[in-house]
């Protein structure tokens, strides 16, 4: 990646102390002249990894085309994996950080008031996300923290669906059991009773070690 475009991706002005990344900024940090940078750099991008990573940061800043191209990503996992790695475990985490821009997008859109169509616009980038969840090991607690402070109960098929594929795979999903157990006890807590009876468990065998 040449100095400039990785410059364009990740700069952080200097009294932006908040923000940890370029997606963490608020919208008075980012001015007009580098979203319209980014904005080109997704549309005429190099390679695959550009493409990818202007797409999430217009996504983060609640820009509705980086949404669009971030998810069209998504239909082609192969070209995306490998991104981002967990730094304690070592899986692929780019799916993680998918799921933090989408949060990032809501909010921002959100706090122009535009609440509704927010909601509707991150159902089908969310819903993929559950579902590779599924089968693949990144975390997804955000999600569910996000859909409790929301209230948005439109997930909850979706989150049993999930805890059905993992319940019995707790040397890969680990915590990620318990968190969709917690989530569910909230929006649906007969299912929760239902299905560990049926696997013969009680939520104190997934809930984590301290």
């Amino acid at each position: 990646m040449e100095p400039k475009t990785y410059e364009l991706l990740n700069h952080i002005p200097k009294h932006a102390d908040y923000a940890v990344s370029a997606g963490d900024l608020d919208p008075e940090d980012i001015p007009p002249v580098r979203i319209d940078a980014v904005l080109d750099l997704l549309r005429h991008a190099n390679n695959d990894e550009e493409h990818f990573l202007a797409a999430k940061l217009l996504t983060s800043w609640g820009i509705h085309e980086g949404l669009i191209a971030l998810e069209g990503r998504m239909d082609k996992p192969g070209r995306i994996e490998g991104v981002y790695f967990h730094r304690l475990h070592g899986y692929d985490d780019t799916y993680h950080q998918i799921l933090l821009a989408v949060t990032r997008y809501f909010a921002n859109v959100a706090d122009r008031g535009d609440i509704e169509a927010a909601r509707v616009q991150i159902y089908s980038p969310l819903s993929k996300i559950i579902a590779l969840a599924s089968s693949e090991p990144f975390e997804i607690a955000k999600i569910f923290d996000f859909l409790s402070s929301e209230n948005y109960s439109e997930y909850v098929p979706l989150v049993e669906k999930h805890l059905v594929a993992i319940i019995d795979h707790l040397e890969i999903h680990r915590w990620k059991i318990y968190d969709a157990i917690e989530f569910l006890m909230v929006f649906n807590p007969d299912f929760v009773a239902s299905l560990l009876k049926e696997k013969n468990k009680t939520i104190d065998d997934f809930r984590p070690v301290a």
